[in-house]
């Protein structure tokens, strides 16, 4: 009767079959059909242009062709015509509900990185009247959104007291659009004397 030859495994001091496969070759086999999977799809994903906002069905999310998540990570330089589309996209043509927002800023803000702002809607907060969304841009900002604020009738009041960053001298923009489609929108120019937002 033949047996196949046997190799010894110093480790366990146990005789291995020489048939069996060796695991480091299937392992390697692996990592090089990997790295090559994700350089091909590098190479594709660096022919893609980057994308627009205008170029998609834009229903009021305001983003930038840069990922917000990166923010913190790589060094953006605001743009402001981007950030003048985002506010239009918002608006999409809709004519402009008069004294629906009032806004309270500052004139002059010594610091950036706290400028105190407060909003209030003054709506009815029913179940016809009340803001969905309240958005808060600041148009100088690497990222101009700055806050997105969702309402209901359970609220009570659309109200917010906050404070916001700000790269520089720039208009802050406040967006509501309410619950029957009308929209109101009200800005105001704030100096900065130290900005944030680097």
């Amino acid at each position: 009767m033949l047996h196949e030859p046997l190799l010894w495994n110093r480790r366990r001091h146990k005789p291995m079959n020489q048939s069996k496969k060796c695991p480091h070759r299937r392992i390697q086999w692996t990592r090089r059909k990997f790295l090559s999977l994700t350089t091909a799809c590098l190479s594709f994903l660096s022919f893609i242009r980057p994308l627009r906002s205008e170029e998609f069905n834009y229903r009021g999310n305001p983003f930038r062709d840069r990922f917000q998540s990166f923010r913190q990570t790589f060094r953006v330089e605001p743009d402001r015509a981007e950030a003048e589309r985002i506010v239009r996209h918002i608006l999409r043509g809709r004519n402009l509900r008069t004294n629906l927002i009032r806004f309270d800023a500052p004139d002059i803000a010594e610091n950036g990185s706290a400028v105190p702002i407060k909003i209030f809607i003054d709506c009815l907060m029913t179940e016809t009247d009340f803001p969905t969304i309240v958005h808060v841009l600041a148009l100088e900002n690497p990222f101009p959104e700055i806050a997105k604020y969702r309402f209901t009738p359970e609220c009570g009041k659309a109200q917010v007291t906050s404070r916001i960053r700000m790269r520089a001298t720039a208009p802050i923009v406040v967006i509501a659009e309410m619950i029957d489609g009308t929209v109101g929108m009200t800005e105001k120019t704030v100096s900065v004397t130290l900005g944030a937002c680097s």
